[in-house]
């Protein structure tokens, strides 16, 4: 069967590599900002949904997987920040403090209209951080891709605690658990 990851995200190729699914990338071009909800659990998952039914409107004949990462402290949802002040400014709110992360998965068949979602979520206290890390920080990696102006090393370096129910990693930013579920539903081997 053909799957179609409808993400460039470096992450999620890496997730469908560790699973040694081969696949192409056709990323969606939903406007992420028109879906919103008051839960970011659900918001995670309306992302992913619309996310994969918009690549497989033109994609009917494959399976389509994709996914989403939502930040979520003081009951805001922190996206990609606008500039490098923004990040700078997202990372020194979460000094010190919790915030969740929420990895959104979904796997579309067209054909069937089957569809397949979850959104699991992940607690981090970030450690106290220094002026010069989080500078340090915003200079040598993406933090403007990132939702909440991190992504996985940045977790490593900062995080003091984490719990949850999957393994949020630089390489895996959604729950593997569930993609695994929803392939094998699908009849792929993995």
């Amino acid at each position: 069967m053909d799957i179609i990851l409808a993400s460039k995200s470096a992450p999620r190729k890496k997730a469908l590599e560790i699973l040694g699914l081969t696949y192409r990338v056709i990323p969606s071009s939903i406007n992420e900002k028109l879906i919103r909800d008051n839960n970011p659990i659900t918001m995670a998952k309306k992302l992913t949904e619309a996310k994969v039914r918009q690549v497989g409107d033109e994609n009917n004949d494959s399976l389509i997987i994709g996914g989403d990462l939502i930040v979520y402290f003081n009951g805001n949802v922190y996206e990609k920040p606008a500039d490098i002040e923004e990040a700078k400014s997202m990372l020194k709110s979460f000094s010190g403090k919790w915030l969740s992360i929420i990895g959104g998965i979904a796997v579309f068949n067209p054909r069937t209209n089957k569809l397949y979602s979850a959104a699991e979520e992940y607690k981090v206290k970030f450690r106290e951080l220094s002026s010069y890390e989080i500078d340090d920080y915003v200079r040598r990696y993406p933090a403007l891709n990132c939702a909440g102006a991190f992504e996985g090393d940045g977790l490593f370096r900062f995080a003091e605690v984490a719990e949850g129910s999957y393994p949020f990693t630089s390489q895996i930013t959604f729950p593997l658990n569930r993609l695994i579920e929803f392939l094998r539903e699908e009849g792929v081997q993995v």
